[in-house]
């Protein structure tokens, strides 16, 4: 069985339409405070070599839900810093295909929750 790595986190990416608005210098923030989350959160996990092939379903928890744009765009930072921190060789087409994004209603005195699971997937050799 291929490497799978499963992460909760406590926090949200903000959404696209805030990031939109946002200046570089607070995407600058954003992108290594999960650069950092990322890294510390699956130190130990981190295989050998970055995944080459890997299929990745996100699950955002949240009392308030997003259009599907603004849900699979606020996913960029996670899924950049999977390849900072080495889980990911690319997050290219090619390495990652489709992801995976979906949303669940959490009630707000839960707290907001993202679950991240990455499972390497076998490497086409066939070149037709």
């Amino acid at each position: 069985m291929g490497y799978k790595l499963f992460l909760l986190l406590n926090q949200l990416p903000k959404p696209l339409n805030r990031k939109l608005r946002s200046n570089r210098w607070a995407l600058a923030r954003e992108n290594k405070a999960y650069d950092q989350l990322i890294a510390c959160q699956c130190s130990s996990r981190i295989p050998n070599k970055p995944l080459q092939k890997a299929n990745i379903t996100l699950i955002r928890h949240s009392h308030r839900t997003l259009d599907y744009d603004g849900l699979v765009g606020s996913m960029k930072p996670v899924v950049d810093a999977l390849v900072t921190c080495g889980v990911l060789s690319d997050d290219s087409w090619n390495v990652t295909g489709k992801w995976n994004v979906d949303q669940r209603f959490r009630p707000k005195s839960q707290g907001q929750l993202l679950e991240i699971l990455i499972q390497e997937m076998p490497i086409n050799t066939d070149q037709n």
